[in-house]
């Protein structure tokens, strides 16, 4: 995914990175060296909470993906490609694939979903 870097945010040696992309604007914590203020780069992320359907993956009625920061989560509006047998969840988020670890959740998943993580890495692709 390519983002814009809004801010940076260095505080008891993590590097907290408010960013911008195509689908909104969100944060996490920068992993690798720091990124310039104002630099556009690809980047990968990964959710640390332990993502649980019912709970902080839903269903919604939109159809739009979407990235935004609400009460300190990152939530995001992402359209589900496939659910495996073994909790992989994955969905389209914009024009980028997410791999999800998820438990509880229905086989049969075809929609639109929204996710609300509050623990967020985010890796530079260096691409």
């Amino acid at each position: 995914m390519q983002i814009k870097i809004l801010n940076i945010e260095d505080s008891l040696n993590r590097k907290l990175i408010k960013f911008e992309s195509a689908i909104g604007i969100g944060a996490g914590i920068w992993v690798g060296d720091l990124p310039i203020l104002g630099e556009v780069t690809d980047i990968e992320f990964d959710i640390d909470d332990d993502l649980e359907w019912g709970k902080n993956i839903t269903i919604t009625e939109e159809h739009t993906s979407m990235i935004t920061i609400k009460n300190d989560h990152l939530s995001f509006i992402a359209q589900v490609i496939s659910y495996e047998r073994d909790g992989c969840l994955t969905v389209n988020l914009g024009e980028t694939i997410v791999f999800l670890d998820l438990e509880n959740a229905p086989l049969n998943i075809k929609d639109w979903i929204v996710v609300k993580a509050k623990s967020i890495r985010l890796f530079p692709t260096n691409m």
